[in-house]
């Protein structure tokens, strides 16, 4: 009960950050939009690319193995910030070495100056992984939301400042750097945790076999994720990969917001249940139907009105993003299968099986991109969801091996949703050919969202779905929380 209580919580804290912290992205990317051109977000995509696999090598799985220890002393933490902190040291004069090359590759003078700068990303986040990882142990999700937000706030302010002043692509910069460092700094400020004096990193073997494992499989995950925008810098163009990159960032906002915050909180917590195969089936099967609930209508709800939103508030340069936004929502509601599968798989297995599993997704992966990356932009974006549908449904499999999870049990916790979100969208879609061409285009806009919502709700209401109780519950037990305090 009590691990229970944590949960909830947890869930409740984490969310209302990632939404608050995704909603002011979307402001402040909208703001930027405004200011910048495509060919700026192609160029510092494609050096996100090098800091986020480097990130992976810093953390080296070790963070989930800290996480997953039943009992973690301080040698053991300590060994884990000097390798972070070392390992990031090292990778970010690595990338510094490598930046006159990557500017020749992808004909891109103006990534000579803008590399050292962002880069940095590498050590500033690596400095408050174990503060991180400590939070999150204790199941302290309210202190992690409220740096999270304050740091976005900063970066956020920083961005539009920055973009307002002519700063044009180091506004981009501004953002991406001052957002970790002011969080890291917060976490450092704020924290009673602090490295020991003596380094040491034999405390790092009984986790090795674990991390090493897991490293494997998150380096390959994030550099197929990334790997489409690479080829689509240097084959086709930087206005192309901008459009690309900036449908596939807005729609990673609600689907981060909402995976994050029940990954975050959920990993620690099914974790406490591994011992206990029916219940954690059971808490696996609430996460996912409760992820479902809420990112199928919104998916499909973008799909629906991003036309209208992008012609209300971008300037007519950026229409090209609207197909690819829509291709690769329908990516996003493969999610919660993937992700609460991928969880049972770190927590109950020892990294062997998600390791092999690894491997046969990387090899459908891998033909897809062949089969896709030569055809178009758009066809990228297809064989994207191809990936993530395959993804899901091998974590799936690979997960009942440990629990009685099978593909069907996931399809079938998809089926009302999507029908649900689909009625939602017809709405949509009804109240646009009703009013377009009739009233303001904004006033259609704020139409077709209130049809959306009042649809969607209507059905819940109706037709009682266990993702709407269980969401109902959790906002129930939020309530009582706050009641009894």
């Amino acid at each position: 009960m009590e691990l229970k209580k944590h949960v909830v919580k947890g869930m409740a804290w984490t969310f209302a950050e990632k939404a608050l912290t995704a909603l002011f992205q979307m402001l402040v990317g909208l703001v930027l939009m405004n200011f910048l051109f495509p060919e700026d977000y192609g160029t510092v995509q494609i050096l996100v690319v090098f800091t986020s696999v480097c990130s992976v090598f810093v953390d080296s799985g070790f963070s989930a193995a800290l996480i997953r220890k039943k009992e973690v002393g301080q040698e053991e933490l300590s060994a884990v910030f000097f390798f972070n902190v070392l390992a990031a040291c090292a990778l970010y004069f690595v990338l510094l070495a490598i930046t006159p090359s990557l500017s020749r590759y992808y004909n891109a003078p103006v990534m000579l100056p803008l590399a050292p700068v962002l880069f940095l990303l590498v050590p500033v986040n690596s400095l408050s992984n174990i503060q991180n990882t400590i939070l999150t142990r204790r199941f302290d999700f309210k202190t992690l939301s409220q740096y999270t937000l304050w740091a976005t706030l900063a970066g956020s302010c920083a961005a539009v400042g920055m973009a307002a002043a002519g700063c044009g692509i180091w506004s981009l910069l501004g953002q991406r750097l001052f957002t970790p460092a002011v969080k890291s700094l917060l976490l450092w400020t704020r924290s009673d945790w602090r490295p020991g004096r003596r380094i040491s990193f034999r405390p790092l073997r009984p986790m090795l076999g674990y991390s090493s494992r897991l490293l494997l499989s998150d380096i390959t995950n994030t550099v197929y994720a990334n790997i489409s925008e690479l080829f689509i810098g240097r084959m086709y163009t930087k206005n192309a990969l901008g459009y690309y990159n900036r449908g596939k960032q807005y729609k990673d906002m609600p689907v981060s917001a909402v995976i994050s915050s029940v990954q975050n909180v959920t990993f620690p917590a099914l974790s406490q249940l591994q011992d206990d195969p029916d219940k954690m089936r059971q808490s696996a099967r609430q996460v996912t139907v409760v992820m479902n609930f809420i990112i199928f209508p919104v998916m499909l709800g973008l799909i629906a009105v991003v036309g209208d939103f992008i012609a209300v508030f971008l300037p007519e340069r950026w229409l090209p993003v609207i197909p690819y936004f829509r291709i690769l929502c329908i990516s996003g509601l493969f999610a919660p299968l993937s992700v609460v599968s991928y969880n049972i798989l770190k927590i109950k297995s020892d990294g062997r099986l998600i390791f092999r599993l690894e491997i046969v997704k990387k090899l459908i992966a891998t033909a897809i991109l062949i089969i896709t990356i030569p055809i178009s932009v758009r066809a990228i974006a297809w064989g994207q969801t191809l990936i993530f549908l395959s993804d899901a449904l091998i974590n799936t499999l690979g997960a009942g091996r440990y629990l009685r999870w099978s593909a069907g049990d996931g399809i079938r916790s998809m089926l009302p949703y999507l029908a649900m979100s689909g009625a939602m969208t017809g709405a949509v879609y009804g109240m646009h050919l009703l009013l377009v061409g009739h009233t303001a285009l904004w006033t259609v806009l704020l139409a077709e969202i209130a049809a959306g919502v009042a649809v969607y709700a209507l059905l819940a209401l109706l037709f009682r779905p266990e993702g709407w109780r269980e969401v109902r519950l959790i906002l129930q037990q939020i309530a009582a929380t706050r009641h009894n305090r």
